[in-house]
Parts: C-alpha cells; sequence; structure tokens
C-alpha cells in the first residue's frame, strides 16, 4: 500500500500515532484496541442488563440517610463507619474462599487480618476489593470518628468535621452544584452531611456490584459508571439526590459549626 492509499494517521488514538513504528504495525494494535472495546462495550451491556433484571434492596441506605439529614453532626462520622463496618465485613464473607487456613470467620474477628474497620479498608484498597478513592474517603471519616471518640472537649467538633482529613473528603456537593443540581451556597455542615450520604451511597453500590463486574472480568469503574448507567446506580442516585436537594433547601441559611 503506497502512501497516496493509506488512510490517514488521524484514525489512529493518540498514544498509537506517536510511537515509533511502522504504518502496519500501529494499524494492527489499533484494530487489535478497537475489537477489544467493542467486546468489553458488548460485555458491559450484557452484565448490566443482568443487573438490571434484580432488584437492589435500599431499604437499610434510606434509613441510613434519614439518620444523616436528622442527627447531631457528632453522632454522623460513628453512624456511618458503623454501616460501613457492616457493609465491608458482608463483602470479604463473599468472597473469601472456604477453604481458607483457619476459616475465613477467624479472619473477620478476634486478631484476625480483617478484624476491624481500619484493616478492612487497607485491604479493599491493597486489593481491588472496592475502589480506591472511596477507601481513602472511608478512611479519613473513620480517623474523624475516632477523633470525636477520644475528645472530650465538644467545642473542638467543629474544627474535627471541617478541617483535618476530613477537609479532603471528595467534596461532591461541587460536583453538583456545577451541573445545576444543587443551588450554591452549602453551609459546611449541609456539606458535611452531603458528602456522607453520597459516600454511603457508593459503598452500597459497590458492595452489591464491584465483585460482580470482576468476576465477568470487567473493569468496574468502567461497567459500574460508564455508560449505560446501571439502574441500580440510578437508584441509588436518586435517593441520594432527593436528601441532598431537601437539606439544601432547608439549612442552606443555617449556622456553620
Amino acid at each position: 500500500m503506497n502512501s497516496m492509499t493509506q488512510p490517514n494517521e488521524d484514525w489512529f488514538d493518540t498514544d498509537i500515532a506517536g510511537m515509533d513504528l511502522g504504518y502496519g504495525e500501529k494499524a494492527g494494535l489499533q484494530i487489535y484496541r478497537n475489537y477489544t472495546r467493542s467486546f468489553e462495550t458488548f460485555a458491559i451491556k450484557r452484565f448490566i442488563e443482568t443487573l438490571d433484571l434484580e432488584p437492589l434492596d435500599l431499604t437499610d441506605f434510606q434509613r441510613l440517610v434519614d439518620l444523616i439529614m436528622s442527627e447531631e453532626a457528632r453522632y454522623l462520622p460513628v453512624i456511618v463507619c458503623a454501616f460501613a463496618d457492616d457493609l465491608l465485613k458482608e463483602v470479604f464473607k463473599s468472597i473469601l474462599p472456604d477453604s481458607v487456613p483457619g476459616g475465613k470467620k477467624n479472619m473477620l474477628s478476634g486478631y484476625g487480618p480483617l478484624s476491624d474497620l481500619a484493616k478492612r479498608i487497607q485491604l479493599a484498597s491493597a486489593f481491588s476489593v472496592l475502589s480506591h478513592d472511596l477507601m481513602v474517603d472511608l478512611d479519613y471519616l473513620r480517623s474523624a470518628r475516632n477523633s470525636i471518640a477520644h475528645s472530650w472537649d465538644t467545642n473542638r467538633l467543629g474544627d474535627i468535621l471541617q478541617q483535618g482529613r476530613l477537609a479532603d473528603i471528595h467534596s461532591v456537593e461541587e460536583l453538583l452544584i456545577e451541573r445545576q443540581k444543587l443551588a450554591d451556597g452549602l453551609t459546611p455542615l449541609v456539606a458535611f452531611r452531603v458528602r456522607l450520604i453520597w459516600i454511603a451511597g457508593r459503598l452500597v453500590y459497590e458492595a452489591a456490584a464491584y465483585n460482580r463486574a470482576k468476576q465477568a472480568r470487567l473493569r468496574p469503574e468502567q461497567a459500574l459508571y460508564g455508560k449505560p448507567t446501571p439502574k441500580w446506580l440510578s437508584e441509588i442516585a436518586g435517593i441520594a439526590l432527593i436528601a441532598t436537594q431537601k437539606m439544601a433547601a432547608r439549612d442552606s441559611k443555617a449556622p456553620s459549626f
């Protein structure tokens, strides 16, 4: 094939186009990548169709959302961490083989490697049991819970919830404002509640679907958060968004901590 009949190299992805390879080698790589993408797209579509046929019980998540909206701020890290701890425990119970030496029950209790929330977060992140960024946010919350539990000075509560590691939790409220789903100007307390609701929602979603995506040999971040959108994600996001809008309307002018 001469240069007059070769397709324009704009057909190649940027990284492939920049490789020091001949045209034929680049074309082979691009064809393989396109085939892989098509296969993944089809597999994700089938995976989501299967999920959409199954109901996801969100009763406990709705109860948790109601608590996050109504309870005093000092109790929120404790409540959400307890909820997350239960979810992580169930996730590990479902993925650990029954044949593990000593039994998986011992891994989750006593002095086992998965006996408390900190260890479960670490191993869930290290072995891609759930999304790394989600585990980082949950660990920030766990640290705040410990700080509150070990401090007698309730006047420091505002500092604990607005500063330190909690300040680095993903600010989902800014994304909602950007997408015009939320009015601007949330108070720190409302923003904190909003972040907890969306963290809890992701935990519920990934606890139910993350490992299933891996078992289907899919990239969970693509299968769970790409297009098309699974019904489970839409249902969870719907609950979280309604709660967020209610709090913003009710508390946007409330005093900060």
